[in-house]
């Protein structure tokens, strides 16, 4: 099953919109990129490893990073996805990129 950014914004919405409490949702979200660095650490060799499977923790983190930057979003009202694509798009054209993210979507839609 595919997700959309919409979708996980309406999610959390559900979960955080009515408390609203965007300063605990910042202090778990710097956490969560506390846990990436310290296995992106590990993985590294700049410290110990601790013998788990760092590709599935990693990828666990990452998914605790998105979700509580995205509930931020959320519960701020702002449309991720499309400040996204704007944003690429003038990161596109300052970077000279061949190619930006809606151009790309299109893209991968017609095929």
């Amino acid at each position: 099953m595919d997700l959309t950014i919409k979708t996980l914004e309406a999610y959390l919405f559900h979960l955080y919109g009515r408390q609203g409490n965007e300063q605990g949702l910042f202090m778990k979200l710097i956490e969560e990129i506390g846990e990436v660095a310290e296995i992106l650490n590990m993985r590294s060799g700049a410290k110990a490893a601790s013998g788990e499977d760092m590709q599935s923790d990693l990828a666990k983190e990452l998914a605790d990073v998105v979700h509580y930057a995205v509930a931020i979003a959320a519960v701020n009202g702002i449309d991720l996805s499309e400040t996204i694509i704007s944003k690429d798009r003038k990161a596109s054209a300052k970077y000279h990129h061949d190619v930006d993210l809606e151009t790309f979507m299109r893209r991968e839609s017609a095929g």
